[in-house]
C-alpha cells in the first residue's frame, strides 16, 4: 500500500502549532491510496482511493472546511465500490451538508439464514476437501447496492443538534452468477434454499428501490471527529423506507440509537473508546436485504452490516445474524505510539486493542412445524442426504451474545487520513470457522 500526499500553496506561512507543538496544516490536502488492501470478507481489493480535505486557515485544524472522499476498487471475492462523499458546514449557513452517491456490487455477499446461532453453519458444505462438500457459494448470494443521500444537521443548542435527510436505496438480489465451469451437478445455495421454503418471500427475492426520508437529534461533544480523544456522543433517529409496487406491504420505520465516550486516559497517548449501537424494526415489515443495512448518520464506511464484520463486530462473519432487530458493542483502547513528520506530513502509528459484542434483539417469527415439512420434502434436500437439523438448530439460544476480540496497528495523516490495519477473533466457532478475520483498510470503526 502506498500512500501519496499533495498540499496545495498556502502564500501564509504555518505560524501556528498543534497540540504536539507541530506547525499546523492549512488550505488543501491530498491524500491517495492507491494499490491493495485486504479483508477476509472481501478479499484482495484492488483501486484507488482518495481523501480531500480543505483546512482553509488552519484556525480549526485538525478540523477542515471541506472533505471529499472517492474511490473506486474491486475485489478477488468480486465486491465492488464507485463512491463520492462530501461534507462541509461552509454551503448552507449554519448547517453541516452531507452527500453520498454509490453503487456497490457484491457478486458473492454472505448468506448465513436468519436468527442467528438458530441458523446452522457447516463448512463442510462449502470445503472442496470435505465429504459434504456442495459448492463454494453454498453460503453466498448476489446483492447489488445503489445510494445516494443527501443529510443537514443543524446546531439547537449547546452539543445538541437536529438531523434530517432523504435517499434512495435501490437493491437488487439474486442467486450467485457462478461460470459454468464452477457450476457442480447439484448447484445449490442456501439463499436459493429460503427462497423455496418460503423464508424469503416471492415479493422480496428480486430486491427493489426504497426511498426513504430520516430525522433524528444528536448530542456532540467529541473534540474531533476522526481520532477522537474526549468527549461524549449520542444520536437517536428514526428512518421510513417507502415501497411500492409488489412490496407495497413493506413500508416500514426502523428506529437508531448510538451511544460513544472517549476518555483520555495519558493526554491523547492513550485513550479508552466505548460504543453502544442498536437498530430495531417499530412499524411495518422490512424486506430481508434492508435488515442487514445499518442506518447511520455519518457514513464512514462503505456499506454497514448487522452483526458481523468490520463495522460491527470483528472477527465473526459478515452478516453472520441476520434478524430485524439487533445491538451491539465495543470497548477499545487506543494508543499513539510515535508521532514524527515525513514528505512534509504530520504522521503517527498507533495501536489498539478491541473487544466487540453483538446479539439479538428482534427476530424472524418463523413457523418451525411448517419449515420442517418443507424441508424434509424439499427433493435436492433429500437427494443430499440432508435434513431439517442440517440447516436449523431449534435448541440454540439465540440471544446468546456473539463476541470478537483482536488487535489493530493505524498509520495516521494529519489526524484525519487513517490507514488500519487490524485482527480479529471469535469467541465462537459458530461464527467463523477460521478462528480470525483479518482486515486491512481506513480509519476507525467509530
Amino acid at each position: 500500500m502506498v500512500c501519496v500526499s499533495l498540499q496545495a500553496k498556502n502564500p501564509k506561512k504555518e505560524t501556528q502549532t498543534d497540540s504536539l507543538g507541530r506547525p499546523i496544516k492549512t488550505g488543501w490536502n491530498f491524500g491517495a491510496v492507491p494499490g491493495l488492501t485486504y479483508d477476509n470478507d472481501k478479499g484482495l481489493t484492488y483501486g484507488i482511493t482518495a481523501n480531500i480535505f480543505d483546512y482553509g486557515d488552519g484556525k480549526n485544524y485538525p478540523g477542515y472546511r471541506h472533505f471529499i472522499y472517492a474511490e473506486g476498487s474491486y475485489s478477488t471475492k468480486q465486491v465492488g465500490t464507485i463512491r463520492l462523499f462530501y461534507e462541509s458546514d461552509y454551503v448552507i449557513k449554519k448547517h453541516k451538508l452531507l452527500l453520498d452517491f454509490s453503487y456497490l456490487p457484491d457478486a458473492m455477499n454472505d448468506f448465513y439464514g436468519f436468527n442467528g446461532n438458530f441458523s446452522v453453519f457447516n463448512h463442510d458444505f462449502e470445503n472442496k476437501n470435505a465429504a459434504a462438500y456442495l459448492n463454494h457459494a453454498f453460503y453466498r448470494h448476489q446483492s447489488n447496492l445503489f445510494r445516494t443521500t443527501v443529510d443537514i444537521r443543524g446546531k439547537i443548542q449547546g452539543g445538541f443538534y437536529y438531523y434530517a435527510g432523504v435517499g434512495v436505496l435501490g437493491y437488487k438480489e439474486d442467486r450467485v452468477n457462478l461460470p459454468k465451469s464452477e457450476i457442480t451437478a447439484n448447484q445449490m445455495e442456501l439463499f436459493e434454499l429460503y427462497r423455496q421454503w418460503g423464508l424469503i418471500n416471492e415479493a422480496e427475492q428480486k430486491g427493489g428501490w426504497h426511498p426513504y426520508v430520516r430525522g433524528g437529534i444528536s448530542y456532540d461533544t467529541r473534540n474531533q471527529r476522526v481520532n477522537t480523544v474526549t468527549g461524549w456522543y449520542f444520536d437517536l433517529f428514526v428512518t421510513y423506507n417507502s415501497a411500492f409496487n409488489e412490496l407495497k406491504d413493506y413500508n416500514n420505520v426502523k428506529i437508531n440509537f448510538d451511544f460513544m465516550h472517549f476518555i483520555p486516559i495519558i493526554s491523547n497517548r492513550l485513550v479508552w473508546a466505548f460504543r453502544v449501537a442498536t437498530q430495531n424494526t417499530i412499524i411495518g415489515k422490512s424486506p430481508y436485504y434492508l435488515d442487514t443495512y445499518k442506518n447511520e448518520l455519518y457514513i464512514d464506511h462503505n456499506r454497514y452490516y448487522a452483526v458481523g464484520g468490520v463495522t460491527s463486530v470483528r472477527g465473526l462473519m459478515r452478516d453472520r445474524v441476520w434478524v430485524p432487530g439487533f445491538a451491539y458493542a465495543t470497548a477499545e483502547l487506543r494508543s499513539r505510539v510515535w508521532n514524527f513528520d515525513m514528505i512534509n506530513q504530520h504522521f503517527y502509528l498507533g495501536l489498539n486493542l478491541f473487544i466487540d459484542a453483538g446479539m439479538v434483539t428482534q427476530k424472524y417469527d418463523i413457523d418451525q412445524a411448517v419449515i420442517r415439512e418443507k424441508v424434509n420434502n424439499d427433493a435436492w434436500v433429500a437427494a443430499n442426504n440432508l435434513g431439517f437439523d442440517d440447516f436449523f438448530d431449534v435448541n440454540a439460544n439465540i440471544n446468546m451474545p456473539h463476541l470478537g476480540a483482536g488487535a489493530g496497528l493505524k498509520l495516521a495523516m494529519n489526524e484525519n487520513f487513517v490507514l488500519s490495519c487490524e485482527w480479529g477473533m471469535p469467541f465462537s466457532k459458530r461464527d467463523n470457522y477460521t478462528n480470525s478475520n483479518f482486515y486491512i483498510g481506513m480509519g476507525y470503526m467509530f
